[in-house]
């Protein structure tokens, strides 16, 4: 069955680790066009976001210093110059209107009858887990949901999880060690200057859904699926 629709990766960049408290300090995405199997040109998104805890308390102090910790090692500079930066970005509605915008823009045909099943693909990487519960409880916060009062932002049948693709192609091989970003470049050979920067993480794992995807349609294209199960 042809794909259609776009494929957005995505990635959040957060001031936690639990999806169900959490706000998003980076929201990142590309485009993937369904038919070529390559980045949109100019379809990179990109925004940072003032965490709500910030918002509801400018004075607000972390308990977690670890997460400050984690930022500053990325960014290269202190847990006190990352809450500096934090004060001064945008506004979490902000932020979330300016997404919500960009997904408009990439929805299947007359975008003014998008509906959530013009929608595109949600993909990234660990995005199950993490990214759409956090996806799932803004759009209920922000009033964008479907029937059923689940997000309406991606198109509801079908996600592609990367974590979910490395497993099925790995499962039984001992080279790889682990199933974390950071250990999927050293293993491919790519390029970890700038890991954990939302954008930097978003055009990685497009890299590698478009290799895998490219991979599964060569593969498909000479293996006979249809009435495999019938018997000889």
């Amino acid at each position: 069955m042809a794909n259609f629709h776009k494929i957005c990766v995505f990635d959040l960049e957060t001031d936690g680790t639990d999806p169900n408290s959490c706000s998003p300090v980076q929201i990142a995405a590309v485009m993937v066009d369904p038919f070529k199997l390559e980045m949109i040109p100019d379809s990179k998104f990109n925004i940072s976001l003032k965490p709500e805890k910030l918002e509801e308390n400018q004075d607000y102090a972390y308990e977690d210093s670890d997460v400050l910790d984690f930022h500053a090692k990325v960014k290269g500079v202190t847990s006190a110059q990352v809450l500096d930066e934090w004060q001064n970005y945008h506004s979490q509605k902000q932020g979330w209107t300016s997404f919500v915008s960009y997904l408009d823009m990439y929805h299947l045909g007359n975008r003014k009858k998008k509906s959530q099943f013009t929608a595109p693909i949600a993909a990234g990487y660990n995005i199950f887990r993490f990214d759409l519960k956090i996806i799932d409880r803004l759009s209920k916060k922000y009033g964008n949901t479907n029937a059923e009062k689940g997000s309406c932002l991606f198109f509801p049948r079908d996600t592609v999880d990367l974590i979910n693709t490395v497993f099925c192609w790995f499962e039984g091989n001992d080279e790889l060690k682990n199933y974390t970003l950071d250990h999927l470049r050293d293993y491919f050979g790519m390029v970890k200057e700038g890991a954990h920067d939302a954008l930097k993480d978003v055009e990685d794992t497009a890299e590698l859904a478009i290799r895998f995807l490219r991979l599964h349609r060569k593969l498909s294209a000479k293996i006979r699926f249809k009435d495999s199960f019938v018997a000889n």
